[in-house]
Formats: C-alpha cells, sequence, structure tokens
C-alpha cells in the first residue's frame, strides 16, 4: 500500500514537470534564438515586390507597383547587395521617366528603398530581432495548432502600442490601438512561422484622422547557426483624411544551392 502510494506520488510528480517543459514554449524560444546568432556565409537572391492603390474615390484609384531582384552575401567580411547591370540599367531609365512624368510606372526604382542592408540583414540573421520583439510583446498563453499537417506549438502575444511606434512623440495622437502576435515552434523552440496583425486609430490637430490595419507573415529557417526569415507577406488598410491606400507584397529569400545544410525546421 505504502508502495503503491509512493508510486503514484512520483508518477503524479513526473507528469507535472512534463507537462510544464512541454507547455513553457516562451523559454524554450527565447532559449533557441539565444543560441542561433552565428555567422554562416550565405549566398542568395531576394525578390521584393508590392502593388499599392491610393486615392480618394474607386475610380480615381492609382496604382503603384514595384518589383526587384537583387543577389547578396553575407559572410565573415560583412553583407553585400550586388545590383545587376540590368537593373542598375532600368533604375536609371527610371528615374529619368519620373523626372518627365511624375505618374510614370517605375516599379524598379519603387521597390529598391525595400532591399536595404538594414532590412536585408534582418532576414538573413532573423534570431535578434525576432527575440526583441517577443520582449516588447505581452505573452498570453500557448496552445497546440495545424502546421503544414503536424501538431505545433504556437505561442500567442498581445502587442502595446510601443511595440509598433517606437516614437513617443506620435503616442499622444493614437486614440485606440489593439495587437496580436503569434509564434508557431516546433518541439525544440525553434521558430516556424510568426505572425502580426495591429489596427489603429487617431488624430492629429482638428483636421486629420488615420485608420489603419496591417497583418504581416513571416517563414523561418534553420541555415546552420542561424535562423533565416526566407518570406514575408504583408497586407495593409489604410483610410485618412486624405483618402484610402492599400496595400500588399512580399519578400522572399532564395538560398543559392548548392546548400545542403538548409533544411526546414517543420
Amino acid at each position: 500500500m505504502i508502495r503503491t502510494s509512493l508510486c503514484y506520488s512520483t508518477l503524479g510528480v513526473l507528469l507535472l514537470n512534463s507537462s510544464y517543459v512541454l507547455a513553457d514554449g516562451l523559454t524554450d524560444l527565447k532559449s533557441v534564438l539565444q543560441t542561433l546568432n552565428g555567422d554562416t556565409p550565405i549566398s542568395a537572391t531576394v525578390e521584393s515586390s508590392f502593388t499599392e492603390k491610393r486615392g480618394k474615390k474607386r475610380k480615381s484609384l492609382k496604382t503603384k507597383t514595384g518589383l526587384i531582384q537583387v543577389a547578396l552575401n553575407d559572410n565573415h567580411e560583412g553583407l553585400e547587395l550586388i545590383f545587376s547591370d540590368e537593373i542598375i540599367d532600368k533604375l536609371d531609365n527610371e528615374s529619368n521617366l519620373k523626372q518627365q512624368n511624375e505618374d510614370a510606372n517605375t516599379p524598379t526604382l519603387n521597390a529598391v528603398g525595400g532591399v536595404g542592408v538594414a532590412e536585408m540583414k534582418r532576414m538573413l540573421s532573423a534570431a535578434p530581432s525576432l527575440l526583441r520583439f517577443i520582449d516588447k510583446a505581452i505573452y498570453l498563453n500557448e496552445e497546440t495548432v495545424s502546421y503544414h499537417d503536424k501538431n505545433m506549438r504556437q505561442l500567442n502575444f498581445s502587442l502595446p502600442l510601443h511595440a509598433i511606434i517606437e516614437n513617443k512623440e506620435v503616442h499622444e495622437y493614437v486614440d485606440d490601438f489593439s495587437g496580436d502576435f503569434h509564434v508557431i515552434i516546433n518541439e525544440n523552440g525553434v521558430p516556424l512561422e510568426s505572425r502580426i496583425k495591429f489596427e489603429g486609430s487617431g488624430s492629429a490637430y482638428i483636421f486629420f484622422t488615420m485608420d489603419i490595419s496591417q497583418s504581416d507573415t513571416s517563414t523561418y529557417q534553420l541555415f546552420d547557426d542561424r535562423l533565416v526569415k526566407v518570406k514575408k507577406v504583408f497586407e495593409r488598410e489604410q483610410r485618412s483624411t486624405w483618402g484610402k491606400t492599400s496595400a500588399e507584397g512580399y519578400k522572399v529569400l532564395i538560398i543559392n544551392p548548392p546548400h545542403p545544410s538548409l533544411a526546414a525546421t517543420n
């Protein structure tokens, strides 16, 4: 009788500890992110594309597009962005078109700002920026979700205003704000996907008002000792005193082969 009670007691402790470990996905995620700060050399091509529609009335909406492909190398000597002769010629021609006609179609020129060094570094070494963002968010809970037909852990957060808008002077013009943040991790705590969604409204002075909603979905892969954001997709809707703007787009990193160490984490 005593032995049976001890067995049940020990089993209960083990189950309690086991469920605690499995449920503590936030600790698992942070621990993993702190280790994925390597500098394994990467060679890739980034493709950035977006479509933006702007105007006050549906019939008078102006459409702006962007599309560019840039090669890049990230190694121990630093990050190198390589613009092909074709891209450079397009940028030059579109700059001339823009000077002659402000409404000219200049997709390469429109997209070049989205493939800067800072943005590319955040994609190629995604762990530090993801960890900083998690520290700004408010952890809510963890749940099991289906991801590519497999059960994975999803960590749910709410987002305070300062997680999206760092400029404190702008905060006083925001009347309402709500945001959600979700991270899907595997059994080892490695992030597979993150999603951000937020909505806000505000006003400045007497005549200017704005409502905005945006969602971002990022997909991650492991590359040796670093976490790479291989895809980012966004959608944005904005209404203000000056009209309505809607936009959608993506950035995709295409890692150059052969890289046998590149493995999907799901």
